[in-house]
């Protein structure tokens, strides 16, 4: 009966294991070790295989080019390990070098994430963790959204008290999960962030989930060297702070 009950349990554990990690055993994915139920149900028939690898030199920084099937992480551009860049097949040529400037931020970010967590908390009041608080409410936990160009450091919270959170609603769709915010002072979840996060950030910032996100946005956007913005009037306080930190000059680059 013993030897009954042992078959039944490693029958179970070998269809959850399948039916789980099921397209997520390769290179590629990983870092879905940090992802809940929803991640693994929204990637589930994603084939992120890369199609062709290309290894290029930007000058300040070298990387590899993953071509990928659009199917991998629905379309959506990010980094792997700390010098993989995947893009996904057929992404639009119009937007392709933008884009690799956003993901080569990414990479300095992999490259060098104690000087970047150091900026952020002397800089940018942020602070990064690996793991969340345990009074972080548990729908937030397990509904948070895993990025993977944010997968080293889960968990950001601002001035002390915020969280910011991308969070699955009932269709599972990575490019339209929002953001949602967290005060632990006051315990109570909004749908915007603070008047004061606005003041010090802008109202523009198209990624605002984490300080990743944040910096890379604006490095690739209106703070990239090949634009006019250095001419700008208007730039935030968090964008003062970004360009006084970083010299595109020096190889290689990242903010100290």
């Amino acid at each position: 009966m013993i030897i009954y009950i042992i078959l039944i349990l490693i029958l179970i554990f070998f269809y959850y294991s399948n039916n789980q990690t099921e397209n997520f055993t390769n290179e590629n994915h990983s870092w879905s070790d940090t992802w809940n139920e929803s991640d693994f149900l929204t990637r589930k028939n994603a084939d992120c295989n890369p199609i062709k690898k290309e290894w290029k030199n930007y000058g300040n920084i070298q990387t590899w080019i993953w071509t990928v099937p659009e199917s991998c992480e629905a379309g959506l551009p990010h980094t792997r390990d700390k010098d993989v860049i995947a893009m996904p097949d057929g992404f639009p040529s119009h937007r392709y070098d933008n884009t690799i400037e956003h993901e080569k931020i990414h990479i300095y970010q992999r490259l060098y994430p104690k000087e970047w967590a150091k900026f952020y908390k002397d800089k940018w009041h942020y602070e990064l963790f690996k793991n969340p608080p345990l009074h972080l409410p548990i729908n937030l936990i397990k509904n948070k959204r895993a990025n993977p160009d944010t997968c080293n450091e889960l968990w950001c919270r601002w001035r002390k008290r915020w969280w910011s959170i991308p969070v699955y609603e009932s269709n599972l769709s990575l490019s339209g999960a929002p953001v949602k915010w967290y005060d632990e002072k006051e315990n109570k979840i909004y749908d915007n962030p603070p008047s004061e996060w606005i003041s010090f950030f802008g109202r523009n910032i198209s990624q605002l989930e984490h300080p990743h996100e944040i910096s890379a946005v604006l490095l690739s956007g209106p703070l990239n060297k090949n634009n006019k913005s250095k001419s700008m009037t208007n730039k935030s306080i968090a964008m003062t702070k970004l360009l006084d930190c970083w010299n595109w000059d020096i190889k290689p680059t990242y903010p100290t």
